[in-house]
């Protein structure tokens, strides 16, 4: 009788061996397509935002909706929407925030989470609330964006030379001004730098790779990549606010979107 053929051991190692091998080289590259594609789709979701940012100015008479989170209490009751930030008198305010934050229970709550979106300014112009979450992000979290404080935020930078936009007249320039960028997490506060000086505030969004993906005033998006490893370095914890945003074309990059400006020395 013929002896039927069969792979000997060292052959099947051998297998095993460029299988592995294979597998090492394609999954960083599937990992990266993966990773291009999450940009993308978050991209498109800031655009939409942008969109519906514009869309609220042009049917306000020119007025942007404020950058800050509204508290939201009693959630499924007929008059959920409250107004105000906190205690300081510099942040109350009685107009129209673009989200809410639920006060009364855990943030990650899905039904407090979807109302506090569906009470903001915006969801009336885009109904979708995915366009408020960068795949990306947290799971547990429907909203990963924030508005930065020059586009009606808090009030109390104009004491420090910061100018807070509160209609599109004005802007000079719509297209070089930014209004969202993505934090991968649902903030209460709105995303701010310094106005008046060389020193980071919030902590700098590390997304999609090394740098975050932005909206500007005309309503298109933007991947903004790091170039200063001291930039990835404090988004990390590491280094701290001033000596990381010194001489820094990130740094300086952001001060200009945000306030128009750059600081001095």
């Amino acid at each position: 009788m013929k002896k039927e053929k069969a792979f000997t051991l060292i052959e099947l190692l051998v297998v095993i061996a460029i299988i592995a091998l294979l597998l090492s080289v394609l999954l960083p590259s599937l990992k990266k397509v993966r990773d291009l594609g999450k940009r993308a789709v978050c991209l498109a979701h800031l655009h939409s935002l942008g969109i519906s940012w514009v869309i609220y100015a042009d049917e306000n008479d020119g007025r942007i909706t404020n950058a800050k989170t509204a508290r939201i209490h009693e959630i499924g009751s007929s008059n959920p929407r409250q107004f105000w930030m906190d205690w300081d008198p510099l942040n109350y305010h009685d107009e129209p925030t673009w989200v809410g934050w639920w006060d009364d229970g855990p943030a990650d709550d899905e039904e407090a989470q979807m109302a506090c979106l569906e009470l903001g300014s915006l969801y009336p112009y885009n109904e979708t609330t995915k366009v408020y979450r960068c795949p990306a992000g947290k799971k547990d979290q429907w909203r990963t964006s924030a508005i930065v404080d020059a586009m009606n935020g808090y009030a109390g930078f104009t004491s420090v030379g910061g100018i807070v936009i509160k209609k599109m007249t004005d802007l000079r320039s719509t297209g070089t001004r930014m209004v969202f960028i993505d934090e991968g997490f649902a903030s209460t506060e709105s995303w701010t730098i310094w106005p008046d000086r060389i020193q980071w505030w919030d902590r700098v969004p590390l997304r999609h790779g090394d740098g975050t993906t932005v909206t500007m005033a005309d309503g298109h998006a933007e991947y903004w990549k790091w170039v200063d490893q001291r930039t990835i370095d404090f988004a990390n914890g590491i280094g701290n606010s001033v000596t990381t945003a010194q001489n820094n074309p990130d740094f300086n990059r952001l001060q200009v979107a945000i306030w128009g400006h750059v600081a001095g020395p």
